[in-house]
């Protein structure tokens, strides 16, 4: 995650804010906005007095004839003490009402690529963690560490349009940077922009079942001279992902299988790895689900190139207290890159999350 300063992000969110709700008198219509706020606490056996803390929320605004304003900013208290901050969305958003209906996001949008994306909020997940290979950088490749990961967890500057039918659906669009780094536009160290093409499609043959595939081609690292005076040229990747997710009763299994090639100073990378979760629901208020995720991704700095892995697991056991409130408890296990031994802890999170018109 980046660190941003919380006045800028809170000026930024208020004058989106303001922005929408003008626009929505303006038009004279009836200027509905919903409200999503949710906060979460986790701590593991290993970080008793270091609780990982996150507020996140979304504001949609109805300015009127398929079009809203979605303004989501995001701030955490990381593990280590300090406080990090994003704002995951700043966008306008049109829908239309054609024969075939069609989407245009445009701002800080949601990333299209990645199925647990849209699991990373802590409500909609069902598990404690998250997939790691979303927040922990693969090893640099050729001796240059660039902080990409296998598919990142962050949320781009661009434009998407897409479209569906009753059984398919279809994406196509461009972001400032790509889906293995994360950039945030408010940050004063981030990232040069470096546009990205990304597609993607998905089929959906039977009601609760979908398997999709996206795409998506640019640079990750912009020409620069390292302190020693070498000069390192710009160098693209590209990524490819399958994903899938199939819902029966009270079961839901979803998982995605990611593919990334990076051009490097000496040959080209291969990095890929797969999440998969499951979720069974057995009574209106009880739950279990288990996760898991490895990464393997190549070191072409030794005499001999060589592959590292890193692999998680993951068991949980939720209840539902309230309407608003959920506990979950259970079992976090991984092993990281050049690591052999795997790490055990205990984990428990309360998530409190409300909705309001």
């Amino acid at each position: 995650m980046t660190r941003v300063s919380l006045g800028r992000l809170a000026v930024c969110g208020a004058l989106a804010t303001a922005l929408a709700g003008g626009s929505a008198a303006a038009q004279d219509v009836t200027g509905r906005a919903a409200v999503e706020a949710v906060v979460s606490a986790s701590v593991t056996s290993k970080t008793l007095d270091a609780p990982f803390v996150v507020m996140d929320a979304v504001t949609t605004f109805r300015i009127g004839h398929g079009w809203d304003a979605v303004v989501r900013p995001w701030v955490a208290r990381m593990t280590a003490g300090d406080w990090h901050t994003e704002m995951y969305q700043m966008q306008v958003r049109y829908v239309s009402s054609t024969r075939v209906p069609f989407r245009v996001d445009a701002g800080i949008i949601s990333s299209p690529l990645g199925l647990a994306t849209f699991e990373l909020r802590a409500d909609r997940n069902p598990t404690i963690g998250a997939p790691f290979y979303y927040y922990v950088p693969l090893p640099p490749f050729d001796g240059h560490f660039d902080g990409v990961t296998l598919m990142s967890g962050g949320y781009p500057l661009g434009a998407v349009l897409s479209a569906s039918g009753s059984h398919w659906d279809a994406r196509a669009g461009v972001t400032d940077s790509s889906p293995t780094l994360s950039r945030s536009v408010f940050s004063a160290t981030r990232a040069p922009a470096m546009a990205q093409v990304i597609g993607g499609a998905g089929v959906t043959p039977i009601p609760g079942f979908r398997l999709g595939v996206g795409f998506a081609q640019g640079r990750y690292r912009a020409p620069a001279t390292t302190p020693t005076g070498v000069s390192l040229p710009g160098e693209s990747a590209t990524v490819f992902n399958v994903e899938g997710e199939y819902s029966i009763g009270y079961t839901r299994v979803a998982g995605e299988w990611i593919a990334d090639r990076f051009d490097t100073t000496k040959s080209p990378a291969l990095a890929r790895g797969f999440n998969l979760d499951a979720t069974r629901t057995l009574n209106p208020r009880w739950f279990v689900s288990a996760r898991t995720a490895r990464t393997s991704s190549p070191t072409l700095t030794a005499p001999t190139p060589l592959r590292l892995s890193a692999v998680s697991a993951e068991g949980t056991l939720g209840y539902r207290l309230t309407r608003s409130f959920t506990l979950r408890g259970g079992y976090q296990g991984s092993r990281m890159f050049k690591s052999r031994e795997w790490q055990h802890a205990a984990a428990v999170s309360m998530v409190w999350a409300q909705r309001w018109w």
